[in-house]
């Protein structure tokens, strides 16, 4: 058959050819289209596949640009019916030069055949000669794909010594606030992961703190706005996933990193890689103490109506405070892992990371009005968190066919001990008040196991099933002892979850992506304490938790589907529209199903979780316009957000205990609401030595139906982020990192706007293995939240109406300028046979 088919065709070109050469001209456009090639592009230093590289094919004889692609996730491509003739391959991409494969000739037979394979293309990173200085050009510290972003930690100077937070700063669309909360377009609801997978390092729960992970472990993060039904729905934002680093390089290599910054701030970490025949070793470790100095004030006034409803202000009823923080964050972090590669198509890999923190913050709360005091407290947060992965992967002879089998645990313990001190009273972490309500203890603990398998099969050219399913069981268990009183929460939710997603392309340039995620869940909380303990009528903490444990236990099991659809238009090789619906989940995480309050100094503010919360869900809509050249990446979409039972924290309860009456701020179901959010984003490398990145995002949300009125409203706002890379030849390089807020309007009021500034400069050594950073964080000492608010409440006391009004601020930290000095050494060329360094990060389930 294959005989008879290459005769067939050769005749098909033989008589081309005699009716071309009858009207003594060459037509190529006569010419079959039954032409295919393939190839892998990968980074000739590290041997890292070169993802979403510009790929086109050139015709020799009219030099002119036929058709072409870009490469997959593991820098793969195809290009399919391709006239038959003789071509060149450009390849392209940010910070390399351009590589031409040259005399590819597309003609059975002795021609080289009508399907070619091109094998490994090495790109090279562009480098320019300056007097006798070799200069490499700036290579790109993130990549802007159709659904994802991609940030390399290790490409931002202003980054190196920090942690995962100081690296989120510096990524599009996501921001972290005073607090540590992450956002991505305005919407805290985001899932973090740890190589695809919840982690102990963020202390298992969805909306993750990510102070304890060091800057020096990360490779880089993943941003997915609107994720498919391969992915958990968890989280409205989307999903940022945090990828640890890997050894690449063959034999013994590794890098070490010392940071040393103003007010007592250390670091250092390192890393060793040792690879060889069919085995990967690495292990690293980092160390962090900060100092973080913050302070801030806030003032509450209050205003009454006279009996014709005119507002009256007296002069005592105003409520002013000053605040000072001192944070002294420590953290240590050990990973160990390896890879065994069994032949060239089976991979099995382990990994287990330990984490410790031991953080100490000191407040010192001044009341000015209508009393002159001042409350100290302290607060000592230890704990420490253990994750195992153990992961398969197995690769196929068929092209985009793998399958991926994988098995985590992770578990973390936290003890919070909090103190408040009287005047002239010794400070120590063993001195206790527990008999007069000054001090409180908590014990945390949180456990995760997972077990996926991920199947993906190609179905010809233009079909690829994707199919897994994955198991979640998360247990959180808290005691909380206060006046001597043991108190206790355990939380258990059981996932488990099926999907597929099914990709067809059309057309040579309409493809469209279906998809549905069903999932069986089972969630249970209680709250207790010992049968033994009596009730204190008079105190307002254990009245709140009183009331939670008469609501005890909860039980709340329930089936959904996530249906998911994404349709993607290619108008041109580098410009694309991608149109995506996805159904999304918000379940309620640690902090806001915790009865227990945040803190027990403070009666004027309490705030504690609501253990009875119950799921929101959203459905998506998102529209994306992407084009990328050698000079410009712009990025620009709007998208459409729908809640149901929506969770919201700023429920505000007015309760009475003994004859007072208190504020009580907590998380409820409340309503529904709507959420349009747009953002542009331009990144300009007018020349190798400069890149420029802006971006603005903005949204505005609207909540309604709620049966409380003090939850319905409307907030706006908008925010940006700049970045400037710039290479001084056999100087510099600098780095120029900036963030804004604009005016945020919430409901009962506004938050002002802010900006801050980073800068960083490297100057490198030894054929850059050696490089020296200075960077200065907030420049301007310019970092700043504030807000004021107006809201009109009812005393349950009086039933009298008032107006109270907060004028509030907070600064987090001051300047800060530090010295970082990282070196490389060992052997830093990749052995080619074993290029499986896939991603390890989302990969579903």
């Amino acid at each position: 058959m294959k005989i008879i088919r290459l005769s067939f065709i050769s005749l098909l070109i033989l008589f081309a050819f005699q009716s071309i050469g009858s009207a003594q001209h060459f037509d190529p456009s006569r010419m079959p289209k039954i032409g295919v090639v393939t190839g892998a592009v990968i980074d000739s230093i590290t041997g890292d596949p070169v993802a979403y590289a510009s790929v086109s094919l050139i015709s020799e004889r009219e030099q002119t640009v036929v058709t072409g692609g870009i490469t997959d996730d593991q820098g793969r491509f195809r290009i399919d019916e391709i006239r038959l003739g003789r071509y060149d391959l450009a390849v392209e991409f940010i910070g390399y030069e351009k590589t031409i494969i040259a005399g590819i000739n597309l003609f059975p037979g002795d021609g080289g055949g009508i399907e070619q394979n091109l094998g490994t293309i090495q790109l090279v990173v562009t480098s320019l000669q300056m007097e006798q200085l070799d200069v490499y050009a700036e290579s790109p510290q993130w990549v802007q794909t159709i659904d994802k972003q991609i940030f390399f930690v290790d490409r931002s100077l202003t980054i190196k010594g920090g942690t995962a937070s100081d690296a989120l700063k510096k990524i599009p669309n996501v921001d972290v606030d005073i607090d540590g909360n992450i956002s991505l377009r305005g919407d805290q609801n985001v899932t973090v992961l740890i190589d695809g997978k919840p982690s102990g390092m963020t202390g298992g729960g969805r909306r993750a703190m990510v102070d304890n992970i060091p800057a020096a472990m990360i490779d880089r993060v993943e941003v997915i706005t609107n994720p498919s039904a391969k992915y958990d729905p968890d989280g409205m934002g989307g999903i940022i996933n945090i990828i640890l680093k890997r050894g690449i390089f063959e034999g013994f290599n590794g890098n070490s990193s010392l940071s040393a910054g103003e007010y007592g701030k250390y670091s250092a970490s390192g890393m060793v890689n040792y690879r060889v025949d069919k085995w990967n070793l690495l292990a690293s470790g980092s160390y962090r103490k900060g100092n973080r100095y913050g302070k801030g004030e806030r003032l509450f006034e209050y205003f009454y109506y006279d009996s014709i409803g005119i507002i009256i202000h007296e002069p005592d009823s105003i409520t002013q405070q000053k605040t000072l923080r001192n944070s002294i964050p420590e953290n240590i972090s050990f990973r160990l892992g390896g890879d065994y590669y069994l032949g060239e198509k089976n991979t099995f890999s382990f990994t287990t990371t330990f984490g410790n923190h031991n953080n100490r913050n000191e407040n010192s709360v001044d009341y000015i009005q209508p009393a002159v005091g001042e409350i100290f407290t302290i607060d000592w947060g230890k704990g420490t968190s253990i994750d195992y992965t153990f992961r398969y992967d197995r690769d196929f002879d068929q092209q985009e066919q793998d399958l991926i089998v994988d098995l985590s645990y992770n578990t973390s313990m936290d003890e919070e001990i909090e103190e408040q001190f009287e005047e002239g009273e010794e400070i120590s972490e063993e001195h206790h008040h527990e008999e007069d309500g000054a001090h409180s203890h908590a014990d945390e603990y949180n456990s995760n196991l997972i077990f996926s398998a991920d199947y993906t099969h190609p179905f010809g050219n233009k079909t690829v099933l994707e199919v897994g399913f994955k198991s979640t069981l998360k247990s959180f268990n808290s005691d909380l002892k206060y006046l001597f009183l043991p108190y206790s929460y355990k939380y258990n939710e059981d996932v488990h979850a099926a999907y597929f997603t099914m990709s067809y392309k059309l057309t040579d340039r309409f493809g469209i992506k279906i998809g549905a995620r069903a999932e069986q869940v089972y969630t249970n909380a209680e709250v207790s304490k010992e049968s033994a303990a009596e009730n204190d009528s008079t105190n307002v903490f254990t009245t709140v938790i009183n009331n939670a444990i008469e609501e005890s236990p909860f039980d709340n099991p329930y089936f959904q589907m996530y249906p998911s659809l994404f349709l993607l238009y290619d108008i041109t090789q580098s410009t694309k529209l991608q149109f995506g619906y996805g159904k999304r989940v918000n379940r309620p995480h640690r902090r806001t199903l915790s009865p227990f309050p945040r803190n027990t100094s403070d009666v004027n503010h309490i705030r504690n979780g609501n253990p009875f919360l119950q799921p929101e869900y959203i459905d998506a809509l998102e529209f994306n316009y992407f084009t990328n050249t050698r000079l410009l990446t712009f990025n620009t979409g709007l998208a459409y957000k729908k809640v149901t039972n929506m969770i919201q924290w700023w429920d505000r309860d007015m309760i009475v205990v003994d004859g007072k009456e208190y504020e009580l701020l907590t998380a409820d179901n409340a309503g529904k609401a709507e959420q349009y959010t747009g953002h542009v984003m331009l990144n300009l490398r007018p020349l190798p030595l400069i890149n420029l990145t802006l971006n603005v995002y903005g949204w505005k949300s609207t909540i309604y139906n709620s049966e409380e009125p003090d939850l319905n409203g409307e907030s706006q706002g908008y925010a940006g982020f700049g970045n400037l890379n710039l290479i001084i030849p056999g100087i510099v390089r600098l780095e120029l990192s900036s963030r804004f807020r604009g005016k945020m309007l919430i409901t009962y009021g506004h938050i002002p706007a802010s900006a801050s500034l980073d800068l960083g400069l490297e100057k490198s050594f030894l054929n850059r293995r050696l490089s020296i950073v200075l960077k200065v964080n907030n420049v301007f000492n310019s970092a700043k939240f504030s807000i004021y608010t107006e809201q009109e409440l009812e005393s349950l006391i009086s039933n009298e109406t008032y107006l109270r009004t907060m004028d509030a601020w907070r600064k987090h930290d001051r300047r800060t300028v530090s010295l970082v000095l990282t070196y490389n050494f060992g052997n830093l060329e990749q052995k080619r046979k074993w290029d499986r360094s896939k991603t390890r990060g989302g990969d579903g389930g």
